[in-house]
């Protein structure tokens, strides 16, 4: 028990670290940010999901005493608590005449993102977050930032300038939902993969492309986008839910594109250049959420997998 305890707090000291590298501003600030559940991730994987609750409350501990309460609350909210809970959820298990069931991706991912967007809800609220009163401000910094170059052809005006920060204001929620699932499911993999490399992971391996979602997911998402245009803080919190989900959806979508694809010999190659433009562009992460969307609902893998779909 004592080496669990241990581990817990290295595991959450380390994991605050991460999380207060934000504060340096150096290049690498974001991505050590990034990987912050990364260290959670790996105690409770491999060792006990107990491991990780430890790291939790030992990481927001430290951070408790050392920065502003409110660093604390963000941590648990955006970091410690869903990594901490998706891994109790992926050690659980069951054992059947088939042998044993371990507890289904798709779940897990439906779990990180009701977790993932209850937390960054409440962190906004913690925060504060009205698009009106910040608009004006990051109007100004964009303005300013034009007038030090003055070498750009385009001069934007303040009356065009307002309206294009008012929009990205408006879609912020969204995509800082999608964001932070993203960053979630991150940490869980690298975690996963870390203690599979050192041969501490019990639970057995199975292709992440049979991933599904259960039919509530896409209920959950039509209901978070229509709600989402209500005015704030409804509709902001309905946004949050919106972008996390849609992130969801197009990681099944992304499943359905390497189901499909298994045993093509251009497989490599399609997944490759799909991941190149995902990385670079983006905006075609839009057609893997719509065929997400149309998976959770047709069960388009169905004729891949001998007419049964992979259960959610």
């Amino acid at each position: 028990m004592l080496h669990i305890v241990l581990i817990g707090v290295g595991a959450g000291l380390a994991a605050a670290l991460l999380f207060a590298s934000l504060i340096s501003s150096t290049p690498l600030a974001f991505p050590l940010f990034c990987v912050t559940g990364v260290p959670i991730a790996i105690a409770g994987f491999g060792w006990t999901p107990l491991a990780a609750a430890i790291a939790a409350l030992a990481g927001a501990g430290a951070l408790f005493l050392f920065m502003p309460p409110l660093a604390a609350g963000a941590f648990l909210l955006l970091f410690a608590i869903p990594v901490a809970w998706c891994v109790r959820l992926a050690a659980m298990s069951r054992t059947t005449d088939a042998g044993t069931e371990w507890y289904p991706y798709g779940r897990l991912l439906l779990h990180a993102t009701g977790a993932v967007a209850i937390g960054l809800s409440l962190v906004g609220f913690l925060i504060g977050y009205d698009a009106e009163s910040m608009t004006p401000g990051m109007a100004d910094a964009l303005q300013q930032w034009f007038a030090a170059h003055p070498d750009l052809q385009s001069q934007p005006t303040r009356a065009e300038i307002e309206p294009f920060v008012r929009f990205n204001l408006r879609l912020l929620p969204y995509s800082l939902g999608a964001i932070a699932l993203l960053i979630t499911v991150l940490d869980l993999w690298l975690g996963a993969l870390v203690a599979r490399k050192s041969g501490r992971l019990t639970r057995l391996a199975e292709p992440v492309w049979t991933a599904a979602l259960p039919i509530e997911a896409a209920l959950a998402f039509a209901a978070a986008l229509a709600l989402s245009f209500l005015p704030p803080p409804l509709g902001d919190v309905a946004a949050v839910f919106a972008g996390a989900t849609a992130c969801a959806l197009a990681m099944v979508g992304l499943a359905v594109l390497h189901a499909v694809t298994v045993g093509n010999t251009s497989r490599r190659l399609v997944l490759v250049v799909t991941y190149f433009l995902l990385a670079f562009f983006g905006f075609p992460i839009f057609l893997f959420a719509a065929l997400g969307l149309a998976e959770t609902i047709l069960h388009l893998r169905a004729r891949r997998f001998a007419g049964t779909p992979p259960s959610p």
